[in-house]
């Protein structure tokens, strides 16, 4: 039994946005000249990751173990967005007391913080409305949904560009390029 279309579509809007998500990281990396930190990255990862479980969802059926892949991916991205909190949650004195720029009175790893909640949340619910599609599922994906596949993709592939642009073969450093 396929899932209502309705449930490929939410599918495909959870995508995009945490695409927009990523879309933003990159105006603040490349629009304001703000480099990722290194946690930065790995929370960016955790996206991707959740990406990935969803984009497995519009062209291989829903799945629970697509779904489980979008949870695990939450959850690891919001275990270092919660460490980068808890990094500037007392700050030394005389020290900044964030990274980067705010947005709407939060930093990015504090939203960071509600988008992976938001994400396991919206998972869970997922699960119960879910039914599973057997192995072998062959679907067409609409038109809506193949340009959010391919915008997600092109995005995944942007984000691999950029930290091996910032980082090379090399640990990434904390504040941009290693001297």
């Amino acid at each position: 039994m396929m899932n209502k279309p309705g449930l490929y579509i939410a599918n495909s809007v959870c995508m995009l946005i945490i695409c927009s998500v990523l879309i933003g990281a990159f105006y603040f990396q490349f629009g304001l000249g703000e480099n990722p930190c290194p946690l930065c990255l790995v929370q960016r990862m955790g996206m991707l990751g959740v990406i990935l479980g969803l984009g497995f969802n519009t062209y291989f059926g829903i799945r629970s173990e697509h779904v489980a892949l979008v949870i695990i991916s939450a959850l690891i991205g919001a275990t270092f967005s919660i460490r980068q909190v808890l990094l500037h949650i007392c700050p030394v004195a005389g020290e900044p007391t964030g990274y980067g720029s705010p947005v709407l009175g939060m930093y990015l790893y504090s939203w960071a913080v509600v988008i992976f909640a938001s994400t396991i949340l919206g998972a869970a619910l997922f699960l119960i409305l879910m039914k599973d599609e057997p192995a072998g599922t062959t679907r067409k994906p609409a038109l809506f949904e193949k340009s959010v596949f391919l915008l997600a993709g092109g995005l995944c592939l942007a984000n691999v560009l950029a930290a091996f642009m910032e980082c090379q073969f090399g640990p990434c450093c904390e504040n941009g390029p290693c001297p």
